[in-house]
């Protein structure tokens, strides 16, 4: 078996069709180079030969091939969801004098470990999916649901989804009025990771119930620890319908800061209204269990013993 340099030879065009060459021209060069690697095995052994020295040809970055580390990086990022020209952006930022061809991705290259990988895979799977009808959801005509979990999603709500689940509403976000939900799971590192996308015209408890029945069928029930919402009962009940009830309920930070604000508003003088919210944050920032305790306590009875708060 022999192994000779990808730029000896002559190039020679794959099926009928007429395709043009890449701007930089065929990485063959039109005769031999003389570099090959020769390889013999018999019932006892394997012997190779290596002729490493090449001739009629430069060592031009353009016409030597990304290596597996590299393509292998960009089929992960491709995996997560990360966009092509969010990729080739990335890459153009990090070149430095050891880049070598990676500098020179384009976006054939990426097409092309799209096609290796196999990462376009999973939409050919689904396509018999689009034409389910809303009626086997109780949904109206006019209702429109679109759920969306990648492989990539799938692996991680399965491997973090235990600890804790989040979820969050995006409004407004075009002139179709319709909202973006997504789950959300969080890592080691303390990130946050969307597992799920929801995206509807309706919010209501029913459509999340859809929401969670179709993470559910994916991935299996989720029994997790602790479930991070805003302060609309519907996401909460919608998931302890389909999944089962759930140890802690937690109200994000942005809906405890909103409705304190809102309850500040109640006390009439400015000054003691600037005292209790500063107490407020205070309590709200304490990491340490025992004195969080202790300081909830103490604001609580302080708050009932004025009778302006």
């Amino acid at each position: 078996m022999n192994y000779h340099c990808c730029r000896s030879g002559t190039y020679k065009p794959k099926g009928k069709g007429v395709k043009s060459l890449k701007s930089q021209g065929s990485a063959k060069i039109g005769i031999s180079c003389p570099a090959i690697i020769k390889v013999r095995q018999s019932t006892e052994n394997v012997v190779v030969q290596y002729f490493p020295n090449h001739k009629n040809h430069e060592n031009q970055l353009e016409h030597l091939r990304l290596s597996e580390s590299d393509r292998a990086a960009v089929a992960g990022r491709l995996k997560e969801g990360v966009g092509e020209k969010k990729i080739l952006q990335d890459i153009r930022e990090e070149i430095t004098v050891d880049s070598g061809r990676k500098m020179l991705i384009e976006k054939k290259d990426i097409h092309n470990i799209k096609r290796d990988f196999n990462i376009n895979g999973y939409i050919k799977r689904h396509e018999v999916d689009v034409g389910q009808s809303g009626n086997d959801y109780g949904l109206k005509d006019e209702d429109f649901v679109l759920i969306i979990m990648t492989d990539f999603q799938k692996e991680m709500i399965t491997k973090y989804g235990k600890d804790k689940i989040c979820i969050d509403g995006t409004h407004g976000l075009n002139s179709y009025d319709f909202n973006l939900y997504s789950v959300l799971v969080v890592d080691e590192h303390k990130n946050g990771i969307s597992v799920a996308f929801c995206f509807s015209n309706k919010s209501s408890e029913d459509v999340f119930r859809i929401y969670f029945s179709a993470i559910k069928n994916t991935v299996g029930i989720i029994e997790t620890t602790t479930f991070m919402t805003d302060d609309a009962p519907a996401f909460y009940n919608a998931l302890s319908y389909v999944m089962g009830t759930v140890k802690n309920v937690l109200l994000c930070a942005w809906h405890v800061t909103r409705n304190w604000h809102q309850n500040l508003n109640k006390i009439k003088n400015p000054e003691k209204r600037k005292i209790v919210n500063k107490a407020l944050k205070a309590v709200k920032e304490e990491l340490c269990l025992e004195t969080f305790s202790k300081l909830m306590k103490q604001f609580i009875q302080e708050l009932l013993n004025d009778s302006d708060t």
